[in-house]
């Protein structure tokens, strides 16, 4: 019941804070995303918002209060609040402890049939002193867990970086100015970016997209591309972003 409470409070402080990121394009992403989960074109086609998303997941059963993965998934790819994802983090790993201490009790009471009454009250001080120690060792292990996580996604965002770059350097020819300056790239930098490299467009957009990446972005810094390549009517390369993006997180 207050594994319950907890996650109906959560969901909607979640909410809360999205409102404020999810957008309709951002709202398309997602739905192509969860799409071979949700497995139907009408259903889809009625999610007009985030909430609607989530409920349909959840009679899916991709999301309830032991299972948060799509809460993780869209805090960290696209909104950009701190507070929330500490509270989607520990709130996970809460469920683990949760989870833990059911399956450890059910094993305590398995263990416990095996021996009389007698045995077991002379062991309370051993099995809890014990019952510490292991609790200790699994909230070490969340921890590494976590930090592994956060590892793993670093480098997943790097990788991403580096093919986004390579592809649209190719592509994107004389429009990664108009681009650049939608991501508030200074003009004096964009300048000096086509002065080093006057006849090379290929190095002028990688450099200058990299620039954006490197020293101008935030977290949003995926949905923030793709805005500016459809400002700057590049739809081809918004696409193929989109495309990229969702491979990486698949």
């Amino acid at each position: 019941m207050e594994l319950e409470i907890k996650y109906i409070c959560l969901q909607e402080e979640f909410l809360s804070i999205a409102q404020y990121y999810i957008n309709k394009n951002i709202l398309n992403i997602l739905k192509k995303y969860y799409a071979k989960y949700i497995n139907s074109n009408r259903k889809l086609s009625k999610i007009n918002d985030l909430k609607t998303l989530l409920k349909v997941l959840e009679k899916r059963d991709c999301l309830n209060c032991y299972n948060i993965e799509p809460l993780i998934y869209i805090s960290n790819n696209f909104l950009n609040d701190f507070q929330i994802q500490c509270k989607v983090r520990d709130y996970k790993i809460y469920v683990q402890s949760v989870q833990y201490c059911l399956s450890f009790n059910m094993y305590q009471e398995s263990k416990g049939n095996k021996h009389d009454n007698k045995f077991k009250l002379s062991n309370i001080s051993k099995n809890n002193t014990s019952e510490i120690k292991v609790s200790s060792e699994f909230e070490n292990q969340s921890t590494l867990e976590y930090k592994n996580v956060k590892s793993n996604l670093f480098t997943q965002e790097m990788e991403l970086q580096q093919i986004l770059l390579s592809h649209l350097s190719k592509r994107i020819g004389r429009s990664w100015r108009d681009t650049v300056r939608y991501l508030n790239i200074p003009e004096y930098q964009i300048d000096a970016i086509q002065n080093k490299h006057p006849f090379d467009l290929k190095e002028q957009s990688y450099e200058a997209l990299k620039l954006y990446i490197t020293q101008y972005s935030d977290n949003n810094w995926k949905i923030n591309l793709i805005h500016a390549l459809e400002k700057a009517r590049r739809k081809d390369l918004k696409e193929l972003s989109e495309k990229l993006i969702l491979e990486s997180n698949s």
